[in-house]
This record gives structure tokens, C-alpha cells and sequence, in this order.
């Protein structure tokens, strides 16, 4: 069987502010961002990880870093940028809070109907689809469950990627990617899969402590 732990990037100075924080934009980890991937990093600090793989954005790349900067085994871990795991680039709304987008029906759509938000906004805003991010990102799990299938592999990503990632993955539709909260800054998720195919979540969003990996 094949984990998978999911930790989404400290909380940045974009997301202080309340802004879009898609693939188009980065800001610095704030103190509280740091502080998050140390606890991760604490928490996880005993986890021989196979692999550890992250989006190219530097707030996931310093998460990364930072978890990986207290693992006892860090030095046998490779740690790999991957392209598939950038955050859904959110074009002419990225690094500007909702407030500043005039397009209140767009707004409606994004946030409660994605696939009618794809067909109708998206092209407009410059705005890469929903499904676009599940084609590019999905294979990232499948490739690496498939060549690690015992492995236990760390992945640093984002909110709306592993929203997205959650919902494929799981089996559910993709319009349905909206029901379920967003993971919370460097908090820790668990997916599994013993095929590459089908994968089960062990737990989700949770603070990283000394019991976690009780818990799994």
C-alpha cells in the first residue's frame, strides 16, 4: 500500500491579506506559515518518506524544506519539484481580494458550481478550468503510487489542488469538489491507495502533533 501525506504550504503573506492565491502569484511564509511547517515537521519527523514531492511555487518549496529540515531520515529523502502540482492558476483575479473582482455571477459560480464556472468563466478571466488542474495532477499520484507501491510519500501542495486532488481521487465527481471545506495552512491529510487507482482517505485536516501518526 501506497501513502500519501498531504500538507498544504504555510500560510503565506498573500493569504494574510485575504487575496487570491493561485499558480500566477507568490508571497513569503508569514511567522505563523514557519511556525506551521516546523510543527509538520516535528509531527512527521520519524516518517522514512520514499518520496517527497511539491509544487514548483516557492511557498510550497520553503514548506517542503522546512518539514523535511527535521526528519530523521531526511538526508536518504529526494525531494522533486513537479509542475502537476501548481495551484489552479487563477489568472486576471490572482493576488487581488474578492472585493476587487466586479463579477459577482463568476464569484457565484467558482465557488458552489465549478463545472459551470469552466464552460462559462473560465476562457474570460483567463482562468485555468477545474478540470484542467485534475488532468495534470491526477497522474502525478497514479505515476508515483505505481513506482512506490509500498512507499510513504510526502506531497506539499496547495488548498485548491488537493481539493480537487480529494475529490478525484476519492471517486467523487468533480462538480461535488466544493461540498467539503478547503485543508487548512500546513495541516496534515492522508490518502491511500493500494493499486494506484483507488484511493481512501485515512483522515483529513488535521493538526499536526505528537499523536498523528497514532491516529493513521
Amino acid at each position: 500500500m501506497t501513502e500519501f501525506y498531504l500538507v498544504r504550504h504555510g500560510q503565506t503573506e498573500i493569504n494574510q491579506k485575504g487575496a487570491f492565491n493561485g499558480g500566477l502569484v507568490d508571497s513569503p511564509l508569514t511567522a505563523k506559515g514557519v511556525a506551521g511547517a516546523h510543527a509538520v515537521g516535528a509531527a512527521l519527523a520519524g516518517v522514512r518518506f520514499t518520496q517527497v514531492l511539491s509544487s514548483p511555487l516557492p511557498r510550497a518549496l520553503t514548506t517542503a524544506q522546512l518539514i523535511l529540515a527535521a526528519n530523521q531520515f531526511s538526508t536518504h529523502t529526494p525531494l522533486q519539484a513537479v509542475w502537476g502540482l501548481n495551484e489552479m492558476r487563477l489568472g486576471q483575479w490572482d493576488g487581488h481580494t474578492i472585493k476587487h473582482v466586479a463579477a459577482q455571477e463568476a464569484l457565484d459560480l467558482y465557488f458552489h458550481r465549478p463545472l459551470e464556472f469552466d464552460a462559462d468563466y473560465a476562457a474570460q478571466y483567463q482562468i485555468e478550468p477545474y478540470e484542467a488542474v485534475a488532468r495534470r495532477a491526477v497522474p502525478v499520484f497514479e505515476t508515483a503510487a505505481l513506482a512506490h507501491p509500498t512507499g510513504q510519500i510526502l506531497v506539499v501542495g496547495h488548498g485548491l489542488l488537493f481539493q480537487i486532488l480529494l475529490t478525484v481521487l476519492s471517486g467523487q465527481p468533480l462538480g461535488r469538489l466544493r461540498t467539503t471545506p478547503m485543508l487548512k495552512n500546513t495541516t496534515v491529510t492522508k490518502l491511500t491507495t493500494a493499486n494506484g487507482k483507488h484511493f481512501s482517505v485515512a483522515f483529513r485536516d488535521r493538526q499536526p502533533d505528537a499523536s498523528i501518526l497514532e491516529q493513521a
